[in-house]
């Protein structure tokens, strides 16, 4: 899969995909001793229907990932799109040198470098200053 192709999320995305899967019953691995087959089995802790998803207590990997994106948010999902279109529009930032760089939220020089670091050429110092001011616009 090339780099056009890959799908990208953002921190914002990610937050709504889990929130979407807090509608669905939990389901656990019970692991390969509860199966004859030794390949492992699935269970369904609760049916949808029957839960007050209020009160739901999430999965380790759940919360885990909830508080890991809720840490992550450093820009609003509606002004993602117009920042990655606006660093886009910079001769040498890719689509992909755009989301990482929404992702990260780089405050300075120092944090942006290593973005482009496979890169096969350096940012002039134009190109570094318009990217910190895009961002800085941006951010929440």
């Amino acid at each position: 899969m090339n780099e056009d192709e890959e799908k990208l999320l953002s921190p914002s995305e990610v937050k709504k995909i889990m929130e979407k899967s807090f509608k669905e019953p939990t389901v656990v691995y019970s692991g390969p001793e509860a199966d004859d087959t030794m390949v492992g089995s699935f269970q369904m802790v609760e049916s949808p229907d029957e839960v007050d998803h209020e009160e739901i207590e999430l999965s380790f990997e759940k919360r885990a990932t909830l508080e890991q994106v809720e840490n992550l948010i450093r820009i609003k999902g509606s002004d993602l799109k117009k920042m990655v279109k606006e660093l886009g529009a910079i001769e040498r930032v890719t689509n992909v040198h755009s989301y990482k760089i929404a992702e990260i939220m780089p405050r300075d020089e120092t944090e942006l470098r290593p973005i482009f670091a496979k890169e096969r050429f350096s940012l002039t110092p134009e190109e570094t200053s318009t990217i910190l001011k895009v961002i800085d616009k941006y951010r929440i």
